[in-house]
């Protein structure tokens, strides 16, 4: 019963940008076989911020989510990958921060599950070699923070890599933004978000099938400035937490059913706030959004149930509103984890970012902006670079 209220909150969402922005759903090619199967790339993408945040999935398998949902690209990080697709690999072998992974991992298991699926709908054999950092903008050091969304940038730039590694770029699927954004989803949903860039919105409902759930951008051009007039203050907190429990226990909390239910009407409400470039709108759907989560996770069944936020969150949160209450407008995002992201206007950041360090001055605050799509990097580039090391220490070939 739920799955057909959701299909078709699922239609009507469609439709609404099929008539209001006039969206091209991107057709994929029925066959996505592959014009070569070696090579190598560098590629980079932002992680995500959620907005309209998620929880729970209807298909693990695919990693279908149980309803849509809403994320920026937050470019105060950046995952730069080398993918390299050889026929000399009898394996797979993956490095991430600059220190292999051991098969036995889940790490391993996440991001040979994905290229499997690549591999799967391309008809590609080739075994990979995948080396990834997940870098802080201002320091260029490793990101420590829990609930920075780098499985989301990590998996955007694998896919992005995998697709300019396979199709020529005469070939149409080569930036089919589509298909793009589904091989992206098979390491982690939200990813499929992250390719897309901007503020993207992933469609889903429990009766999808693989091919159907894929992220659109929704801001475009006539949001340029806007967008750009949008500060995020991301203040990086440690932790040692898997967002997957998250997704598991979710669906067992007395509230689920509600969020699932209200979802279509935020996501149209929320799109309205976007294309009327109302701010704070779109802080107050941000900030109740992390309170719908986190209330979520720690209502579930008492011995599952989750608390992740630090005693630095609960301050962060505190002095957003206190702020909020002086006149600046400023609304916290909170992902799976104790990280914080400030949503602003770029003029008040100054004044924000003194209150937190008069706040706490051990804090480690990085300001950004709203990022862009996955994207692909030349070996010459600053980013690129960061993996040298990496490369001399474990390319085998």
């Amino acid at each position: 019963m739920i799955g057909d209220i959701l299909e078709e909150n699922h239609k009507e969402i469609v439709q609404f940008f099929e008539e209001k922005k006039k969206w091209d759903f991107s057709f994929i090619p029925e066959s996505q076989v592959c014009d070569f199967e070696e090579g190598e790339s560098y590629s980079i993408a932002y992680p995500i911020q959620g907005l309209l945040k998620y929880h729970g999935m209807a298909d693990h398998n695919h990693r279908i989510a149980y309803f849509p949902s809403i994320s920026l690209n937050n470019d105060s990080a950046f995952t730069i990958s080398y993918l390299k697709l050889s026929k000399e690999f009898s394996e797979d072998k993956f490095i991430l921060n600059g220190k292999e992974i051991a098969s036995n991992k889940r790490e391993f298991d996440r991001i040979q599950y994905q290229l499997n699926f690549i591999r799967k709908y391309s008809k590609c054999s080739t075994k990979g070699l995948v080396i990834s950092r997940n870098v802080m903008k201002n320091t260029l050091q490793t990101t420590l923070g829990k609930g920075l969304g780098t499985s989301a940038s990590g998996g955007a730039a694998i896919a992005h890599a995998a697709m300019n590694i396979l199709y020529s770029e005469e070939n149409s699927i080569h930036s089919n933004f589509r298909l793009k954004s589904i091989f992206s989803r098979y390491l982690a949903g939200s990813a499929s978000r992250s390719s897309v860039g901007g503020i993207g919105l992933w469609f889903n409902h429990p009766k999808m099938n693989a091919m159907e759930s894929y992220a659109h951008r929704m801001d475009g051009t006539a949001d340029k400035n806007f967008i750009n007039d949008i500060d995020l203050i991301t203040i990086s907190i440690p932790a040692n937490l898997k967002t997957e429990e998250a997704h598991n226990i979710a669906p067992l909390s007395p509230f689920y059913s509600q969020w699932l239910r209200d979802r279509k009407s935020k996501i149209l409400d929320f799109a309205n706030a976007l294309y009327e470039h109302d701010f704070d709108k779109i802080g107050s759907f941000a900030e109740n959004d992390t309170l719908n989560l986190h209330a979520i996770t720690m209502t579930a069944p008492l011995e599952k149930s989750l608390i992740v936020w630090a005693p630095e969150t609960v301050a962060i949160m505190k002095l957003t509103r206190e702020l909020r209450d002086s006149g600046i407008p400023t609304y916290f995002s909170i992902d799976t984890g104790p990280s914080t992201v400030l949503l602003t206007k770029s003029k008040n950041t100054p004044t924000i970012q003194k209150a937190l360090l008069e706040l706490n001055s051990d804090f480690d605050i990085t300001i950004g902006k709203i990022g862009g799509a996955s994207k692909t990097v030349k070996q010459v580039s600053p980013e690129a670079k960061l993996l040298s090391g990496d490369l001399k220490l474990f390319n085998r070939v």
